[in-house]
């Protein structure tokens, strides 16, 4: 039986001249590729992707993720102190203007979303 999943693709404006911090955030991302897999496999996340580009001149980070059930991921990494997820929420919360972006709904075609990450 398949599993519903909660599936979405964020695009969020990057604040004007906190390029630098997107770089440091994601580069923090991947240093700490491991222990953020570890992570989302307790949130039940399956796959959490991020990228940046720039369009218009300005710079633009993309997030898309697959996960069971987004409100108890979200809920579980904003409450369960690691310092992994303060670091990462810091990063966004410096350089992304929550005010300027979308949210894109998305159908992911996997039969098994759980070896996504392994």
């Amino acid at each position: 039986m398949k599993k519903e999943m909660d599936t979405r693709l964020y695009k969020f404006e990057i604040i004007k001249w906190k390029e630098e911090t997107v770089e440091k955030w994601l580069n923090f991302l991947n240093a700490n590729r491991k222990a953020g897999e570890a992570l989302l496999k307790d949130e039940h996340a399956y796959l959490e992707a991020y990228f940046k580009t720039i369009e218009g001149g300005n710079m633009h980070a993309y997030k898309f993720f697959t996960r069971e059930d987004m409100n108890a991921s979200d809920g579980k990494a904003i409450n369960q102190g690691s310092g992994l997820d303060e670091q990462h929420f810091a990063y966004m919360r410096e350089c992304i203007d929550l005010f300027r972006g979308d949210i894109m709904e998305c159908i992911l075609y996997l039969d098994n979303p759980e070896n996504v990450v392994r």
